[in-house]
């Protein structure tokens, strides 16, 4: 009777009724099937219609309930055609006006001067061409995309993250939420940074994607998944690959900006290490110090690891970072001063000390790849510490062949003009017996005078001095032993080697190498203790040629640590 009578009333008004109900794939599955219930009882009566708008792939993929019965896509939408007798069917939109429409509203947000600069649009063309087309199949979802890289360029400077990184993670949050939300599980072997066993162990083996795929639903969502993240990761696509630049999702610095959206507590900005070395190369140094004297020891490591993405070998210029790497005199002494400040580390794989002596090399490398005359040996000057900056010339001049052969000639007279330094630094060493540092005279530094073209000299001074009883056999002999230290031990000695083919070389005295003896905990280094050591393998008597080549015979290799 009620019905009859409302049916009646709207005959009497006389006027057509419209309902216009928008956007009606965006409700929950409860919520449409509501909401399509009043549609069919309100829509017997006379006069009135319902416009509906939805998106009929989104509208399918809500009522695919198996507790409803329509537990396929043809079920869903015959479903639908009971409640929609007249559907009107826009037209998909090409790819081609897709692409196009992606298109002007990327340069419009990221700007026309910074995507001929800085995009890599090689990495971006099968995205923009076929996926982002594949996902994005409606104005409102390109608008949608498009509002949301917006408001990334807006809350972040451009020049702390990678372009087309920041776009291509915020497709992927926005269309695969589930995925996004997966990565930072999956971190060591996205950004190829696996640590002690687990890299040995996985050094050999694909990783198995799978697992992370599996949070995208649909084998095409799926597909079109990984190919964005083919284009983020390269240890998607490749097990064997170099290491992603700077500003890279894939970089193990980087990584977490991307997921934050943000610069997360305790990362560097890179603003902040540009300004550092900018006033650094000028002179002003504070800042540079400031970074690599930090009481947190995670804050130098990362702050190194960002330096040397600036400052690539000059045969890796391509990996170079596309910011500020000024490379002055300045600069050079500031670093050569910080080098004798630094700690070493002798328990450890690592230290910053030999970080920062790999990035004071390259500096060196790069400085004399463009001018041979560039005088470096002034900036040297700055670090005090003998055995550091031979570690710094050494490490320089290893592996020149990749250099142009004008920067191999500098780098060959720069060590040889170091060396001319170290070999009277020696002999005082020697003359100074029991009182001289134990970290003076060394296997290393008789090497490197040596590897420079002057073994003679050395073998000269040294013999001579004998003769001259200005010190003795014992005292020589005490300069070739090296320490080797465990990894995450106590910081003392943990065995003690002699490198008696060298002795030999220079003294003319035969002797034998040994490596790795006694090995207790060495708590006693003095001068007494080490010449005690070394003379258990010295025969005093002069070799001649061919009892050194005898020994040479016998030589077990030299220590790969200590002094």
């Amino acid at each position: 009777m009620a019905f009859q009578e409302v049916a009646d009333a709207l005959v009497d008004i006389g006027a057509p009724i419209l309902v216009v109900v928008d956007d009606i794939d965006r409700l929950q599955p409860g919520e449409l099937l509501d909401l399509l219930k009043v549609v069919r009882l309100l829509g017997r009566f006379p006069g009135v219609d319902f416009l509906l708008a939805y998106d009929e792939r989104t509208i399918v993929e809500t009522l695919l309930d198996p507790r409803r019965g329509t537990v396929t896509a043809s079920r869903a939408r015959a479903f639908m055609e009971k409640i929609v007798q007249y559907p009107l069917t826009m037209p998909p939109l090409l790819t081609a006006k897709i692409t196009k429409m992606l298109d002007e509203g990327l340069t419009e947000i990221v700007t026309a001067e910074r995507i001929e600069s800085n995009f890599e649009k090689g990495r971006f063309s099968e995205i923009i061409r076929e996926t982002m087309p594949s996902q994005l199949t409606t104005p409102r979802a390109i608008g949608r995309f498009l509002a949301q890289v917006t408001e990334q360029f807006r809350i972040h400077d451009v020049n702390e993250m990678n372009d087309l990184d920041l776009i291509l993670a915020t497709f992927v949050r926005v269309q695969f939420p589930d995925l996004f939300a997966q990565l930072q599980q999956w971190r060591p072997q996205l950004t190829n940074s696996l640590r002690g066993a687990a890299a040995f162990y996985a050094k050999d083996k694909d990783t198995d994607w799978s697992e992370l795929f599996n949070a995208v639903e649909g084998d095409r969502n799926q597909r079109d998944a990984r190919t964005v993240l083919k284009a983020l990761f390269p240890a998607v696509e490749a097990k064997q690959h170099s290491r992603a630049a700077a500003r890279r999702f894939a970089h193990p610095d980087y990584f977490d900006r991307y997921l934050a959206q943000t610069i997360p507590e305790g990362d560097i900005p890179d603003s902040v290490i540009t300004r550092a070395l900018d006033e650094a190369a000028a002179g002003r140094p504070a800042e540079l110090r400031g970074l690599l004297r930090h009481e947190d020891d995670e804050q130098v490591t990362l702050a190194l690891s960002k330096l040397h993405e600036r400052y690539p070998d000059p045969s890796q210029m391509w990996r170079a970072d596309p910011y500020s790497a000024p490379i002055t005199p300045e600069l050079m002494t500031a670093v050569a001063e910080l080098i004798v400040e630094l700690p070493d580390r002798v328990d450890s794989w690592s230290s910053d000390l030999s970080s920062t002596v790999y990035w004071m090399a390259n500096l060196i490398r790069t400085a004399l790849s463009k001018d041979p005359d560039a005088d470096v040996a002034a900036s040297l000057d700055a670090c005090s510490d003998l055995h550091r900056r031979a570690y710094v010339v050494s490490r320089a001049h290893s592996d020149t062949y990749p250099l142009n052969e004008p920067a191999q000639a500098a780098l060959g007279r720069l060590h040889r003009h170091e060396a001319e330094i170290i070999v009277p630094e020696l002999l005082k060493d020697l003359r100074a017996g029991d009182t001289s540092t134990e970290l003076a005279g060394g296997v290393f530094l008789y090497n490197f005078v040596i590897d420079a073209g002057l073994e003679s000299e050395i073998q000269k001074a040294v013999r001579d001095g004998l003769t001259a009883d200005e010190f003795t056999v014992a005292d020589v002999a005490a300069r070739f032993v090296g320490f080797s230290y465990l990894i995450g031990g106590s910081g003392k000695p943990s065995s003690a080697s002699f490198t008696g083919q060298l002795f030999t070389t220079v003294t003319g005295i035969l002797a034998k190498s040994v490596d790795d003896r006694e090995r207790d905990e060495w708590t006693d280094t003095s001068w007494a203790r080490k010449r005690e050591f070394a003379m258990e393998f010295v025969n005093p008597v002069p070799a001649d040629d061919e009892d050194q080549a005898d020994a040479a015979d016998l030589e077990s290799p030299p220590a790969t640590s200590g002094n």
